[in-house]
Protein backbone atom coordinates (compact mmCIF):
# COMPACT_ATOMS: atom_id res chain seq x y z
CA UNK A 1 0.00 0.00 0.00
CA UNK A 2 1.54 3.18 -1.19
CA UNK A 3 -0.70 5.72 0.54
CA UNK A 4 0.96 9.07 0.11
CA UNK A 5 -1.01 12.00 1.43
CA UNK A 6 -0.13 15.29 -0.15
CA UNK A 7 -0.24 18.48 1.81
CA UNK A 8 -3.14 20.69 0.75
CA UNK A 9 -3.22 24.43 1.09
CA UNK A 10 -6.59 26.12 1.21
CA UNK A 11 -6.78 29.86 0.73
CA UNK A 12 -10.20 31.35 1.43
CA UNK A 13 -11.55 33.99 -0.93
CA UNK A 14 -12.34 36.51 1.77
CA UNK A 15 -8.81 37.41 2.86
CA UNK A 16 -6.68 40.38 1.86
CA UNK A 17 -2.98 41.09 2.04
CA UNK A 18 -3.57 44.34 3.94
CA UNK A 19 -3.09 44.59 7.67
CA UNK A 20 -6.09 46.34 9.19
CA UNK A 21 -4.93 49.01 11.62
CA UNK A 22 -8.13 50.96 12.28
CA UNK A 23 -11.62 49.71 11.33
CA UNK A 24 -10.04 47.26 8.89
CA UNK A 25 -8.25 50.01 6.95
CA UNK A 26 -4.55 49.78 6.20
CA UNK A 27 -2.02 52.52 6.96
CA UNK A 28 -1.93 53.46 3.28
CA UNK A 29 -5.70 53.94 3.12
CA UNK A 30 -5.63 56.03 6.29
CA UNK A 31 -2.77 58.18 4.95
CA UNK A 32 -4.36 58.64 1.51
CA UNK A 33 -8.04 59.09 2.39
CA UNK A 34 -8.51 59.99 6.05
CA UNK A 35 -5.48 62.12 6.91
CA UNK A 36 -6.03 64.86 4.26
CA UNK A 37 -9.71 65.21 5.21
CA UNK A 38 -8.78 65.30 8.90
CA UNK A 39 -6.25 68.08 8.26
CA UNK A 40 -8.80 70.00 6.17
CA UNK A 41 -11.35 69.69 8.98
CA UNK A 42 -8.84 70.97 11.53
CA UNK A 43 -8.01 73.95 9.31
CA UNK A 44 -11.75 74.57 8.90
CA UNK A 45 -12.20 74.56 12.69
CA UNK A 46 -9.47 77.16 13.25
CA UNK A 47 -10.81 79.62 10.66
CA UNK A 48 -12.63 82.66 12.08
CA UNK A 49 -15.23 83.41 13.54
CA UNK A 50 -14.32 81.98 16.92
CA UNK A 51 -17.54 82.25 18.89
CA UNK A 52 -18.82 79.14 20.68
CA UNK A 53 -21.83 78.86 18.37
CA UNK A 54 -19.70 78.85 15.21
CA UNK A 55 -17.14 76.46 16.66
CA UNK A 56 -19.91 73.98 17.54
CA UNK A 57 -21.39 74.29 14.04
CA UNK A 58 -17.97 73.75 12.45
CA UNK A 59 -17.30 70.80 14.75
CA UNK A 60 -20.63 69.20 13.82
CA UNK A 61 -19.93 69.65 10.09
CA UNK A 62 -16.42 68.23 10.48
CA UNK A 63 -17.64 65.20 12.43
CA UNK A 64 -20.38 64.62 9.83
CA UNK A 65 -17.84 64.71 6.97
CA UNK A 66 -15.46 62.33 8.78
CA UNK A 67 -18.33 59.96 9.61
CA UNK A 68 -19.46 59.82 5.98
CA UNK A 69 -15.87 59.24 4.84
CA UNK A 70 -15.30 56.39 7.30
CA UNK A 71 -18.67 54.85 6.43
CA UNK A 72 -17.83 54.82 2.72
CA UNK A 73 -14.33 53.45 3.30
CA UNK A 74 -15.31 50.68 5.69
CA UNK A 75 -18.62 49.48 4.25
CA UNK A 76 -18.63 46.13 2.49
CA UNK A 77 -21.56 45.83 0.06
CA UNK A 78 -21.04 42.17 -0.91
CA UNK A 79 -21.90 40.01 2.11
CA UNK A 80 -20.22 36.87 0.83
CA UNK A 81 -16.93 38.67 0.04
CA UNK A 82 -15.53 40.51 3.06
CA UNK A 83 -12.48 41.75 1.18
CA UNK A 84 -14.42 43.94 -1.28
CA UNK A 85 -15.11 47.45 -0.06
CA UNK A 86 -17.56 49.99 -1.45
CA UNK A 87 -14.99 51.96 -3.50
CA UNK A 88 -13.64 48.79 -5.13
CA UNK A 89 -17.19 47.60 -5.81
CA UNK A 90 -18.16 50.88 -7.47
CA UNK A 91 -14.97 50.88 -9.59
CA UNK A 92 -15.63 47.30 -10.72
CA UNK A 93 -19.24 48.13 -11.51
CA UNK A 94 -18.33 51.23 -13.54
CA UNK A 95 -15.60 49.40 -15.47
CA UNK A 96 -18.10 46.63 -16.22
CA UNK A 97 -20.61 49.17 -17.52
CA UNK A 98 -17.94 50.93 -19.64
CA UNK A 99 -16.65 47.81 -21.34
CA UNK A 100 -17.64 46.82 -24.83
CA UNK A 101 -20.70 44.60 -24.79
CA UNK A 102 -21.02 41.90 -27.40
CA UNK A 103 -24.45 40.87 -28.54
CA UNK A 104 -24.92 37.83 -30.73
CA UNK A 105 -28.02 37.97 -32.86
CA UNK A 106 -29.46 34.81 -34.28
CA UNK A 107 -29.91 34.68 -38.03
CA UNK A 108 -33.38 35.48 -39.26
CA UNK A 109 -35.45 32.75 -40.76
CA UNK A 110 -36.49 33.25 -44.34
CA UNK A 111 -39.90 34.91 -44.41
CA UNK A 112 -42.30 34.73 -47.30
CA UNK A 113 -42.16 38.13 -48.88
CA UNK A 114 -45.79 38.20 -49.86
CA UNK A 115 -47.37 37.11 -46.57
CA UNK A 116 -46.26 39.51 -43.96
CA UNK A 117 -44.18 42.30 -42.72
CA UNK A 118 -40.61 42.24 -41.75
CA UNK A 119 -41.15 41.31 -38.13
Amino acid sequence: MNDKKEKQFIFPENITSDYGVFLGMSLKEIAVYVLPILIACLVFLFLPPHSIKWILIKLAVSIFILTILLAVLTSKPVKSRNNIRLLQYLKMKSSYNKRQHKFFIAKRKDVDRGKGGRF
